[in-house]
């Protein structure tokens, strides 16, 4: 369950958005303050018309501060005054065409880095979690709200929070002005703004809500997606192409409704704003005319009036549809703050040891793991691994033996006991340093899509070429990496995709060997391989295992010929053997 709930007030919502964005408040300063410069640009637009109608139509003087600003030249005479009208409303055009090419510039400039930056922090916060919390939650979700959710943070920082100020300054600017012009047709503009105000507040309520209830089926429907094309040979074999595609639409069909549901109480609250500030403009306009009928009121005066009118309640609609559309944001904006809130990953203590190589002697004291609402994985372990040892850890499909070596790895802690490595217990090394004395080779080789350089230096990104080819050469890689139209520099596409098995696990040897660590752990590395690859592959590992601790899952008897010792793991215990022999005996009796 998200950490942040949902009734969340929209405050706190704006007020972490920005928090979360504190390293670009100059600029959303400028952003502001460049939103602040319209509504000055805004009281100006209807002067040319009350100018026109006053001045040059009729035969009224200019307003006494535009006389003292301007020459006389300028405001002698008809024709000199309607020249003058026409480049006032050329200039206060350009300036709000300028004004509009350089807000917008600097917003999307501002929105588009803080929302790479914020990615950035989801997709590091997500990578910390520990393999436990992926496991139970899933990597689906995580994923989606980083690609959909992620951006909700400048629609709340940017284009959510500051439009609301600007729009309420200007409100409250255009009221002012209207009050000195007319102080009975501000008093009905207000009046007709605060039932406005109220159903703004009352609509983003039930809004948000319903875009949570979107984003979670859009969501889903993209979890299909994905769990089909990750298991896309799966799909194919069984031919279940169109079972997916069903499953796939059924779940977008009900964000698609979902989505169309609140879009229709989207249009129906427009519908009612514009009739509501519709009914207010018509009153002041009719109370308006009365004024000018009674003499009160100069026709010009009427129109710059009924200009900032319109203004005024520019600001309402655009704060009313902006609040009800950043009810979208706001929802995204909660769940990803809800990736943030939640801290899934190992802890690391604040006095942690630093580790630089180990000798590679294991204990396990009493240790016990369950994963969450399942039976113990593991009980009451206890063994000692001597340094440089080579152990198989055997055991059926699910016993626990990934479950072993990820306890090793520190991926997730026990729930009871203890796991020594040279004596110290495995929470008291700092994390880094610990999982620095690990290398693994394992059945599924995970390889990224880059260069084949890049994925060897994987395991040591400051390595040089030289040490990379020396690691190549010592997993039998360099031959055919040589062999390739670029050579180390040859792209190895989506997982190593273009690179058959034993090609792959050539390079993933490779990278263990370049990070020379002090413990190995091989999990099934020679079990999806042809028999030739199989005896050249066991022939690197023979020599990847000289003077290190090697801990090996393994179901074939050949890859445990020169343990010396096997761990079998079976409904929750671990039972040591002191010799292979036992265990191959069990093997040939089937």
């Amino acid at each position: 369950m998200d950490v942040m709930s949902r009734k969340t007030s929209p405050f706190r919502i704006y007020r972490r958005a920005l928090i979360e964005a504190r390293a670009y408040w100059p600029w959303l300063i400028v952003v502001l303050l460049l939103g602040l410069a319209a509504i000055p640009l805004g009281l100006l637009a209807p002067l040319p018309f009350k100018l026109v109608v006053d001045s040059v139509l009729d035969t009224q003087p200019l307003p006494g501060w535009l006389s003292v600003l301007l020459p006389a030249w300028a405001t002698t005479g008809t024709e000199a005054v309607l020249w003058m009208v026409i480049g006032l409303t050329v200039v206060i055009a350009v300036a709000g065409i300028v004004h509009q090419a350089v807000d917008w510039l600097v917003r999307e400039y501002v929105a588009e880095k803080m929302v790479l930056e914020f990615r950035g922090r989801l997709f590091l916060h997500s990578l910390h979690a520990s393999l436990l919390h992926h496991t139970t939650r899933g990597s689906h979700e995580p994923a989606y709200r980083i690609a959909q959710d992620a951006p909700a943070l400048q629609w709340t920082a940017i284009h959510g929070f500051i439009p609301v100020i600007i729009s309420l300054v200007s409100l409250t600017a255009m009221l002012y002005v209207t009050g000195i012009l007319a102080p009975q047709l501000a008093l009905v503009a207000l009046a007709t703004s605060v039932p406005l105000v109220l159903l703004i507040h009352f609509n983003q309520v039930r809004m948000r809500d319903r875009w949570h209830g979107v984003r979670e089926h859009e969501s889903a429907a993209q979890s299909v997606v994905r769990e089909a094309l990750d298991g896309l040979r799966i799909v194919s074999v069984f031919g279940q192409q169109r079972r997916e595609q069903s499953r796939f639409l059924n779940r977008a069909r009900q964000a698609l409704w979902a989505r169309l549901r609140v879009v229709q109480m989207e249009g129906g609250f427009t519908l009612v704003l514009g009739r509501a500030t519709a009914f207010g403009t018509t009153a002041i306009l009719y109370l308006g005319i009365r004024d000018v009928q009674a003499g009160a009121l100069s026709t010009g005066e009427l129109l710059l009036i009924m200009g900032y009118i319109g203004q005024l309640y520019a600001p309402l609609q655009a704060i009313g549809s902006h609040i009800t559309s950043q009810q979208r944001a706001i929802a995204s904006a909660e769940r990803a703050f809800a990736i943030l809130d939640e801290d899934p990953r190992v802890p690391e203590r604040p006095d942690a040891l630093p580790f630089e190589r180990a000798e590679g002697q294991f204990a396990f004291r009493g240790v016990g793991f369950a994963y969450p609402g399942n039976a113990p994985v593991l009980s009451g372990v206890d063994l000692e691994v001597p340094p440089g040892s080579r152990i198989g850890v055997v055991g059926p499909s699910g016993a626990g033996k990934s479950t072993f070596i990820n306890l090793l790895l520190r991926l997730f802690d026990p729930d009871a006991g203890r796991i020594e490595l040279d004596g110290v217990d495995l929470r008291d090394y700092r994390l880094a340093d610990l999982r620095h004395q690990f290398s693994v080779v394992s059945q599924d080789v995970i390889l990224f899509s880059s260069s084949i350089a890049e994925n060897i230096a994987y395991a040591r990104p400051e390595a040089t070429s030289e040490e990379i080819e020396a690691a190549a050469r010592l997993a039998n890689a360099h031959d055919f990496i040589c062999s390739l139209p670029e050579g180390y520099d040859t792209q190895i596409g989506d997982r190593g995709m273009r690179l058959s098995g034993g090609e792959r696990q050539r390079i993933s040897l490779a990278r263990a060997f370049l990070k020379d660590a002090p413990i190995l752990l091989l999990d099934e590395p020679t079990s999806s391989l042809d028999k030739a690859n199989e005896t050249a592959i066991t022939e690197c590992i023979d020599i990847l295992m000289r003077g290190r601790t090697v801990f090996i899952i393994a179901h074939h008897a050949g890859v445990l010929r020169d343990v010396d010792g096997i761990l079998r793991i079976q409904n929750g215990q671990v039972m040591q053997e002191e010799s292979p022999a036992h265990h191959l005996e069990l093997v040939k009796a089937g």
